[in-house]
């Protein structure tokens, strides 16, 4: 079930149908350029929500911007200092658009350097191309490390397998290039979405990070993985984002922190992960349901959204299923959170066979929000339990959205976490439907309020069909709490006021009336009605005889947007990226 037509997100200040461009700049050399990988706003972070936002587009904008800036490079650089850098450790590489930009960046003089999992392009996974790809573009290719001895053929290759007996899991980008001014400038792109092209229509998130401290640590984290090292992880207490690697040699350990955050937890905890086992604390050795339970004990609202198949084996009707060639097994964790009083929403992403809810968040908090999301699941093998440490290459990032960004990053997650729960509702209505908690939710006292603009909710096409000259539009609602905010009289919309605000619950669906009217006192009716597909167009409100119905039950989101760049969407193969 894919987001319902008529579901826009609205925000505080006026939101264009299409997605704004989250870089500085104009289109360029045929792709959108990131202005010194810069934030239009000044911000250090930004997140993507794939199906619903193209993140793709924000990676193409970044390969785009590095190959721009190395074009108008004269200098020939040596190896060891070349400033113009794209280092990729992803599980796999599917996107035929990336693997091209990626071979005509190494072909421009760009270091690339791409490691993958192994048996992501062993002989038995003959769907995966990019090595093919990069062998026919004249790039060096090591489909398996371990099975090379010569330093110098790893050292030099564009393309190498990575084989650590574990997963090779990170799905990290590192971008690097000199701008004008001559500075290097770095970003990283890294989070649940691998880059593929199945895995633009998961649900996924993708985060782009230009905090030179974060960057370093990915920086470092990729130089352990090629060495085959493990990493000492730094925890920044004075820092917006912290990233934690598995696995690690010293210092903290991502499972400490997540369970830390657990226990200081008192408003909300809503964890969406798709691979989820009942983890143990390393400090009490006591299990991930028996923390989760003692926060709503504390009173704090606990609510858990996983992937169906991968927690039960089973689609939405109920079949088993099969995942990387064995029936998926049936953990029985989201028993034992709702034995516990803790609601458990299981989802099938139903936009093709091998697509998935593959998002890995967990949202702490309504007052001082802070976030935990990253590449790994929360198994055993990803993040680790109890003593045992986590095997896979995976990364955790940790923000303090209050400190870094006044809750930003904290309600983009939190709003992300809504729309599933809304997308996918009719699946799964126990133990009650998502609508009912999401209202439950809202009237906590802790719950965010945003300021809106009521003009946001109109889209380009009814403000064309009603905001001809000479014409007032006027918003009403039959929700008692929405028309309150509205006036008595409704919100009266002219296109040359100043923005009034007014105050919604984050996240409310606003169901609205679009009434018009005329300055000389006509009902309009003869000039808007049913354009732009409003529907509808007959018969007096019955106030004054001078407003007449263009459309009923509009629905908005109130989610602040991503600074998401516009760009052609991909078209998936059979396959899609799932782990």
């Amino acid at each position: 079930m894919r987001e319902a037509s008529g579901v826009r997100e609205a925000s505080g200040v006026r939101e264009d149908s299409s997605p704004r461009d989250v870089f500085e700049g104009e289109p360029r050399g045929g792709g959108r350029r990131a202005e010194d990988l810069g934030l239009r706003s000044g911000r250090s972070m930004e997140v993507y929500f794939p199906p619903a936002e193209n993140a793709a587009s924000a990676e193409l904008a970044l390969l785009d911007r590095v190959l721009d800036m190395r074009r108008q490079d004269p200098t020939t650089y040596p190896a060891s200092d070349n400033p113009y850098r794209i280092s990729y450790a992803v599980y796999n590489l599917r996107s035929p658009e990336i693997i091209a930009k990626l071979i005509e960046a190494a072909q421009q003089g760009v270091d690339v350097k791409v490691m993958v999992d192994a048996r992501q392009i062993a002989p038995d996974h003959p769907w995966n191309k990019v090595d093919e790809a990069f062998e026919e573009a004249g790039l060096v290719v090591v489909r398996n490390d371990a099975e090379v001895g010569d330093e110098s053929l790893r050292q030099a290759a564009h393309l190498i397998g990575i084989q650590s007996g574990h997963l090779m899991h990170l799905k990290t980008r590192v971008f690097s290039y000199r701008d004008e001014q001559g500075r290097v400038r770095k970003a990283v792109l890294s989070g649940s979405m691998n880059p593929g092209d199945g895995a633009t229509r998961n649900d996924e998130n993708l985060n782009l990070i230009l905090d030179p401290n974060v960057v370093e640590a990915y920086e470092q984290k990729l130089s352990d993985v090629f060495h085959h090292q493990r990493t000492a992880n730094q925890w920044n207490s004075a820092s917006g984002v912290n990233v934690l690697f598995t696995p690690c040699r010293s210092g903290v350990r991502p499972i400490e922190k997540l369970f830390e955050w657990i226990d200081a937890e008192n408003e909300l905890i809503l964890i969406s992960v798709f691979d989820l086992t009942n983890l143990v604390s390393p400090s009490d050795r006591r299990t991930l349901v028996d923390h989760l339970a003692e926060a709503k004990a504390r009173g704090a609202e606990v609510v858990v959204v996983t992937d169906r198949k991968k927690s039960d084996g089973r689609d939405a009707e109920g079949n088993r299923v099969m995942m990387y060639g064995f029936y998926a097994s049936n953990d029985m964790i989201d028993e034992m959170l709702e034995d516990a009083g803790i609601p458990v929403y299981e989802f099938v992403n139903d936009a093709g066979e091998f697509n998935a809810m593959h998002a890995r968040s967990a949202v702490f908090g309504l007052t001082n929000m802070k976030v935990m999301t990253g590449a790994g699941n929360w198994t055993r093998a990803g993040i680790g339990s109890g003593n045992r440490r986590g095997r896979n290459e995976e990364s955790f990032i940790f923000i303090d959205s209050s400190r870094l960004d006044d809750n930003r990053t904290g309600r983009r997650y939190l709003g992300n976490a809504l729309s599933i729960l809304r997308n996918y509702q009719e699946q799964d209505t126990n133990p009650e439907p998502a609508e009912a908690l999401i209202q439950r939710l809202m009237k906590r006292p802790e719950w965010p309020r945003v300021d809106i603009d009521p003009r946001t909710w109109l889209s380009p096409e009814q403000c064309a069909a009603y905001g001809r000259e000479g014409q007032t539009i006027v918003l009403r609602s039959d929700d008692e709490w929405l028309n309150n905010l509205l006036g008595p009289e409704g919100f009266r919309v002219r296109w040359d006021d100043p923005a009034r605000m007014i105050r919604v619950p984050f996240g409310a669906l606003a169901k609205f009336n679009i009434y018009t009217r005329a300055e000389d006192g006509s009902d309009g009716s003869d000039g808007a009605g049913g354009a732009g597909g409003a529907g509808g167009a007959g018969g007096a409100d019955g106030i004054d005889g001078a407003e007449t119905l263009r459309e009923r039950s509009v629905e908005r989101i109130a989610i602040p947007p991503a600074d998401t760049p516009e760009f052609p969407s991909f078209t998936a193969s059979p396959r899609a990226d799932r782990d």
